[in-house]
């Protein structure tokens, strides 16, 4: 891996095709929260084979994700999902589950396992269980701040996986909240999910991914990537596992200058960016839980961040 990496979720085969990826290290393949997701990776393994293909032909690393809350029934597809990644030549598998952890560190012990936000790593006790079972990377629960995350690293010694830009996951369940308008919409499953389907109450807004609740406001550490350098850590996601291919696109050329810039030491900030930032941004901008505040404030120089309503 180069000084730093910047990667992001495609959920199926069509909007790999559409995305320029140009700007990213790194793709995780799939979708974590529904089997009937529209063409889901972890459903159409023909499918997640030529992804693979084509994520690593252009020079990236492919990594494939699995559910964030396997129940035992789902249990014999995340296996054979497992067995075409470690065929295909995946570069890591991406695990939410111990049980499934466990799967990968027996089943294919050659295999980095990446762990995902959805395992709940609140501690380095924790993690150092994960590590045991072959964990090489963690994606440290949303709820926790920057200080937390790094007591863990630096007591376990592998890397956290950072979001950094996008809608924040808060929550997974097993059944879809929005099966029950769907006579309602002129939009059906399994496209329903892919609208921009927000819960709102005056300035508080989540978005409903149908078994996932995410963040109505966008994550956004644009203006604290210096210090999350200094600070040691260099694996980013841009969350965009439902967003456009140009969203996706756009705010990576964003985030990657940025880096580069903050990794020699520049850290000027390129005020047209924010402009960008705010056009594809539909409720607002927050820092998540990382500076140990709701998950909706922003924490900045920018105390009011251009949006577009």
């Amino acid at each position: 891996m180069g000084p730093f990496e910047l990667n992001t979720t495609i959920s199926n085969l069509r909007n790999l095709r559409e995305s320029d990826l140009s700007a990213y290290d790194a793709v995780y393949l799939g979708n974590i929260y529904c089997r009937i997701y529209e063409d889901n990776f972890l459903e159409r393994l023909d499918d997640l084979e030529e992804g693979i293909a084509l994520v690593k032909g252009q020079g990236l690393r492919a990594y494939v994700t699995s559910y964030a809350a396997p129940r035992n029934d789902v249990l014999p597809k995340v296996q054979k999902a497992l067995e075409t990644a470690a065929a295909a030549g995946a570069d890591a598998v991406e695990v939410h589950n111990l049980g499934v952890l466990r799967m990968v560190h027996e089943q294919f012990p050659g295999m980095p396992a990446h762990v995902g936000g959805f395992a709940n790593v609140y501690t380095d006790a924790g993690a150092e269980v994960l590590k045991e079972y072959g964990a090489v990377r963690f994606t440290p629960n949303y709820e926790i701040s920057l200080d937390e995350v790094g007591a863990i690293t630096s007591s376990v010694g592998i890397p956290a996986e950072l979001v950094v830009h996008g809608k924040m996951p808060l929550g997974v369940s097993d059944y879809c909240f929005l099966l029950e308008y769907e006579q309602k919409w002129p939009e059906k499953c399994p496209t329903l999910c892919q609208k921009n389907l927000f819960l709102k109450q005056g300035d508080w807004a989540m978005r409903s991914v149908g078994k996932g609740v995410l963040s109505g406001k966008d994550v956004c550490m644009l203006e604290h990537l210096p210090a999350l350098i200094a600070a040691g850590h260099n694996v980013f996601r841009i969350e965009a596992a439902y967003e456009t291919p140009e969203y996706r696109l756009k705010i990576a050329k964003i985030y990657r200058a940025a880096l580069e810039r903050a990794m020699a030491g520049d850290g000027t900030e390129d005020e047209s960016a924010w402009i960008m930032i705010g056009e594809h941004t539909a409720v607002g901008l927050c820092n998540g839980f990382y500076f140990g505040r709701t998950g909706a404030e922003y924490v900045g120089k920018r105390t009011q961040p251009a949006v577009a309503c």
